[in-house]
């Protein structure tokens, strides 16, 4: 992944200190070490930070989106923002929890303007979708134990169904369920304490579950009014 040069990158042509080579080379090397590397003008102490890090950013961005194009332009944005943010991260803090903070902040950036925009709502749910959501989702739970296909389909449905609750609504519960992040996890990832955690979380629970009872009346009156046989004498 390119990245653009740092704002603290010395002039190229400048010969790289001998110890930053060595901690660039080392196999092991800590984030700490290789993000002060990347500060003193090693673009390849970042592309190992990218290739360390690339598949949690990548299936965090997959949580929350399913189309590839989307999922790569999070992951893009995410590292990009961190790089020109290096100085501004604490050394000795996880490096992975920082990260994960900005991807998650991305994604919800990216909720909140497809909300503004309408691009899905639960009308998109076609009426097998919406069939198979009844005898399926009834619950509201992501955690039935489904087959293989059905699990495949339980994504695409519950994706479409949590598109259209708030962004904030589909932050939380893509963190709980599909994350599996804990309450305090949740509290540290995005600044909130833990009672805000749980009180946003029990709000969204509760707007999924009217979610699904709209969806269940919807198809209830469909069923209705579909007309009958004639009976055959």
């Amino acid at each position: 992944m390119a990245m653009p040069h740092h704002n603290q990158r010395p002039d190229k042509h400048a010969p790289m200190p001998r110890e930053v080579e060595a901690l660039t080379e080392v196999a092991g090397t800590s984030d700490d070490a290789l993000i002060e590397c990347t500060l003193a003008g090693d673009e390849q102490a970042f592309e190992q930070l990218v290739t360390r890090h690339g598949r949690r950013v990548f299936a965090i961005a997959r949580h929350f989106f399913r189309h590839p194009e989307t999922v790569e332009d999070i992951a893009q944005e995410t590292f990009a923002k961190a790089f020109f943010s290096l100085a501004s991260y604490r050394r000795g803090a996880s490096f992975e929890q920082w990260l994960a903070k900005i991807a998650v902040n991305n994604c919800y950036d990216e909720l909140r303007k497809r909300k503004k925009r309408g691009e899905m709502t639960l009308a998109d749910l076609t009426e097998d979708e919406g069939t198979w959501l009844e005898n399926k989702l009834a619950r509201a739970s992501f955690e039935i134990h489904l087959g293989e296909r059905e699990r495949e389909r339980a994504a695409e449905v519950a994706g479409k169904l949590l598109a259209g609750l708030s962004p904030s609504d589909q932050l939380i519960l893509t963190l709980l369920h599909a994350e599996e992040r804990s309450v305090r996890e949740i509290a540290q990832l995005m600044g909130w304490s833990e009672a805000k955690v749980k009180i946003r979380a029990f709000r969204a629970r509760h707007a999924m579950r009217r979610a699904l009872e709209r969806l269940t009346r919807v198809e209830t009156r469909k069923g209705k009014r579909r007309p009958t046989r004639p009976v055959e004498s």
